[in-house]
C-alpha cells in the first residue's frame, strides 16, 4: 500500500490535474516525499550526525518543515519573502541575494528549496551564487524545479511582463517568472564541486507517489570544515 513517507498516512486526494497526490495529513506532494527520501538516501538527515550543524530551508513547506526541524533544532533556519505565508515557522524575511547577506560564507551544512528559484525576480545565477557561498565545505543543496527543457535555454524575465497571462503563457504561472533550459544544468556542471540528479529507483517512487519529478543535489568540495557559533538571526 502507498504511504506518505513524512507522515506515514495512506490517504491522498487530487491535486490540480494530478491524481491522489496530495497527502491529507501533512499536506505534502511528491516533491516533497521524493526530497525527504533523497535527504535519507545520502545520509544528511541522520540525527547523531546532525549535531551542532545548520540548515537552511527556503519557503518552509509544513511537510518538509515537521521533518527538518526536529532534526537541526536550533540550527534550523526558514526564510522567505512574505514569511506570513508560513506561520508554522518562525521564518526570516529576506530577499534574494541580498538578504543572505546576513550569513557569513560557509554558514551552511544544508540548503533545501523546492520550486522557489522559479518565483525570484532576476538572474538565477546570480541567486544560486548565494547559495553556494553560503555552503559549508562538502555540504549539500537539494533542490526541485519545474521540468527542465534539455533542448533550449532557459528563459528568464517574467517579473519585467505587463500581464499575468503572459507570465502564464511563457511561464506556465502568474507568478513564474523563468522557464528552466540546459544552461541551468551546465551552470552547476561548471561548479568546483559534484552536481547531479539523484537516483530514485521506480518502486520508491511508486511507494510514496512521488510521480516522476527530479531532486537534484549540488555537494560542495570537500575542505576543512567551518565551525561557527550558534547565532541569532
Amino acid at each position: 500500500m502507498t504511504h506518505c513517507n513524512i507522515c506515514g498516512n495512506l490517504v491522498f486526494s487530487n491535486f490540480n490535474t494530478r491524481k491522489q497526490v496530495f497527502c491529507l495529513s501533512c499536506k505534502s506532494l511528491e516533491r516533497h516525499r521524493l526530497v525527504r527520501w533523497s535527504l535519507e538516501s545520502l545520509g544528511v538527515t541522520v540525527q547523531n550526525k546532525t549535531n551542532g550543524r545548520r540548515a537552511l530551508h527556503l519557503a518552509p513547506e509544513e511537510s518538509i518543515h515537521r521533518y527538518l526541524a526536529p532534526i537541526f533544532g536550533g540550527g534550523y533556519f526558514c526564510s522567505d519573502l512574505f514569511p506570513e505565508i508560513y506561520p508554522h515557522a518562525r521564518c526570516l524575511k529576506l530577499a534574494l541575494p541580498e538578504g543572505f547577506d546576513i550569513f557569513p560564507d560557509g554558514y551552511f551544512n544544508l540548503i533545501v528549496h523546492n520550486h522557489v528559484l522559479e518565483h525570484i525576480p532576476g538572474d538565477y545565477r546570480d541567486h544560486l551564487t548565494s547559495f553556494l557561498r553560503l555552503l559549508n565545505h562538502d555540504s549539500h543543496m537539494i533542490f526541485t524545479t519545474p521540468p527542465i527543457s534539455l533542448t533550449s535555454e532557459t528563459k528568464q524575465g517574467g517579473e519585467l511582463l505587463a500581464s499575468d497571462p503572459e507570465r502564464i503563457r511563457l511561464f506556465g504561472q502568474k507568478d513564474h517568472y523563468k522557464r528552466f533550459g540546459y544552461d541551468l544544468l551546465e551552470w552547476f556542471q561548471a561548479m568546483p564541486g559534484y552536481f547531479k540528479a539523484i537516483d530514485i529507483p521506480l518502486e520508491v517512487r511508486n511507494d510514496i507517489r512521488g510521480g516522476n519529478e527530479s531532486v537534484f543535489v549540488y555537494t560542495s568540495p570537500k575542505s576543512e570544515v567551518q565551525n561557527y557559533p550558534v547565532e541569532s538571526f
